[in-house]
């Protein structure tokens, strides 16, 4: 039996819900395609990208309402940018329930965080000028050079764990692939999901931490090569 519209509190265009009426057998959903696609891909994460599919973006801010309405039932939020053109979800605060958790997490290693926090330094240098946000391969690897865990580890393992983790943010969406081999365009989602409050706590950490990292290095330097130096611990992206 066909669910009755006047009865919920829905808000569908009727020619977007005749298209969505035998999508697949036994489909009972009210939403078009595009909102559906829409929907799969704020759930499935990171985020929605606008500029990358046209016909999804215009059937999320279309059905915006009723979007934000599915995903609290689920005990997501939604989040929209319509400058930058991205949305993505937010897991919803917990109150006096405990939420079941739906989103899933990608794990950082240090490095990776080290990265995403550079890529956002560089896209704070063009913003409100309408210029694309590049950045090149050399440059990140010059920039994560202070983090290598000490002079004497092989370069080799460290250049792995860059490459490790500029593939973790292009398969994450937050670099892009431009016509020019090993260089990438940042994605502006980076500036709503790291907002500036939280990008001067962290230089200040990773200030320290390369500090730290250099008085060590410096007192590496004077121990003797017949001392035995402790072996790195493994990384994930050693594996």
């Amino acid at each position: 039996m066909s669910a009755d519209l006047s009865e919920t509190n829905l808000t569908v265009h009727p020619e977007e819900n005749a298209d969505s009426a035998a999508l697949f057998v036994g489909d009972t959903g009210q939403f078009d395609v595009d909102t559906r696609r829409a929907l799969v891909r704020l759930i499935r994460g990171p985020f929605l990208d606008g500029s990358a599919d046209e016909l999804v973006w215009a059937a999320l801010l279309r059905n915006q309402a009723v979007v934000r309405q599915y995903l609290s039932e689920i005990f997501l939020t939604l989040m929209v940018d319509d400058a930058e053109r991205v949305a993505f979800c937010q897991q919803a605060s917990e109150a006096d329930v405990a939420f079941p958790k739906l989103l899933r997490r990608v794990p950082l290693t240090l490095i990776d965080s080290a990265l995403l926090l550079f890529l956002r330094q560089q896209l704070s240098t063009v913003t409100g000028t309408g210029n694309r946000a590049i950045v090149g391969l050399d440059d990140i690897t010059a920039q994560l050079q202070p983090y290598q865990r000490d002079a004497t580890s092989d370069h080799s393992i460290h250049l792995k764990r860059i490459n490790g983790a500029v593939k973790k943010m292009r398969d994450n969406g937050i670099l892009r692939s431009t016509t020019t081999e090993a260089r990438f365009e940042i994605s502006p989602v980076l500036r709503i999901l790291f907002p500036p409050e939280q990008i001067a706590a962290l230089t200040d950490s990773y200030e320290r931490f390369t500090d730290s990292t250099e008085q060590f290095t410096a007192a590496s330097d004077d121990v003797s090569e017949s001392e035995d130096v402790p072996a790195e611990e493994s990384d994930p992206l050693d594996e």
